[in-house]
């Protein structure tokens, strides 16, 4: 009778923890990924005068990093090893797919052997009328090669807690802020000359908060209980932001130093003029100058100076400000598609 009951409790339990699982609130079905800041300025972007044919191969991690971790070694990546698919996404969805023509290079190993299938089927067969069945059309070239990746992932640039207790109640909070930075250069496939090269990064912020009581309910009964949570933002979602704010950089930088125009010149102004605000204020939040001493004795030195400025870091991707100087013109026009 014993068994029968602990197995009927067992039963119980297990609905119980399915329910759950399945009936929760913080458990959603699969969806579409949500659009970014910088990924709405990329879709709203002016039509440029003619789309620009790009291919890109790869843009992989070189940070090196692994995954941070107090209790033991973790060699999992710090970010994704995928990035080149985020790259190719964010170039098609510039202004709707009206600003690059994207080739496909990264599985071009794959697309060869396919077109090789596909002709010698065609060679070894006809078509139902009995005529040979049509070539295939040549692969399209692009007048650009995308080069870079994400460069630096820096852990703990800051990190920190508060907790305090009285009488066996107890609260603390801890976070910890880092850094990841992507690295976007384009490339003259005609004479090998790079022609812009921008860089941008974007902070990844966790945070943990825990409180707990400790109570005697008699001489002999203790009354111990805690609770907690931790919130960390996804580094996929830093990684994409970082990378949509290198594409947005290079094409504003591309237009200012003319290597491309937008088709509606007032349009591509306003464009311009939104780009360079952003820009040109976030210097004023720039990552290295929240690490670098202050040279006037003002309100803003010292430790809490120093707190100060980190603690006023944007949580949106930053622009890095190019220094690159005026490039030559294309040697030759990218080649015109319909």
């Amino acid at each position: 009778m014993k068994s029968f009951i602990t197995i009927i409790d067992l039963i119980i339990l297990s609905a119980c923890s399915s329910k759950i699982l399945y009936d929760n609130n913080q458990i959603s079905e699969a969806q579409v990924t949500d659009v970014t800041s910088v990924g709405r300025l990329l879709s709203n972007l002016p039509e440029p005068s003619q789309r620009i044919p790009v291919v890109v191969y790869d843009f992989q991690d070189q940070t090196g990093q692994f995954k941070y971790n107090d209790n033991f070694s973790n060699y999992s990546s710090a970010v994704t090893k995928g990035a080149v698919s985020v790259l190719i996404k964010t170039l098609l969805d510039t202004s709707n797919g009206k600003w690059f023509m994207v080739a496909e290079r990264n599985g071009l190993d794959s697309l060869l052997k396919e077109r090789q299938i596909i002709r010698s089927m065609r060679e070894e067969y006809k078509g139902a009328d009995g005529k040979a069945l049509p070539m295939l059309p040549p692969l399209i070239y692009g007048g650009m090669i995308l080069e870079g990746g994400i460069i630096f992932y820096d852990s703990n640039i800051l990190t920190g807690g508060a907790a305090a207790g009285y009488f066996g109640i107890s609260g603390s909070t801890q976070y910890r802020r880092d850094i990841v930075t992507v690295y976007l250069r384009a490339v003259d496939i005609n004479s090998g000359e790079v022609i812009l090269a921008v860089n941008s990064s974007k902070t990844v912020f966790s945070y943990a908060v825990n409180a707990g009581l400790t109570r005697y309910l008699s001489y002999n009964r203790l009354l111990e209980a805690e609770a907690g949570f931790t919130v960390n933002e996804p580094n996929q979602l830093a990684v994409r932001q970082a990378i949509e704010a290198s594409v947005y950089s290079l094409l504003m930088e591309g237009a200012l130093k003319k290597v491309w125009k937008f088709d509606n010149e007032t349009a591509g102004n306003e464009a311009i003029y939104t780009y360079l605000q952003k820009r040109d204020n976030n210097q004023n939040n720039d990552i290295i100058k929240a690490f670098e001493p202050v040279q006037n004795a003002d309100s803003n030195s010292g430790v809490l100076g120093w707190i100060n400025r980190q603690m006023n870091f944007s949580n949106e991707a930053t622009i890095v400000k190019s220094n690159n100087i005026q490039p030559p013109p294309l040697h030759k026009p990218l080649p015109s598609v319909k």
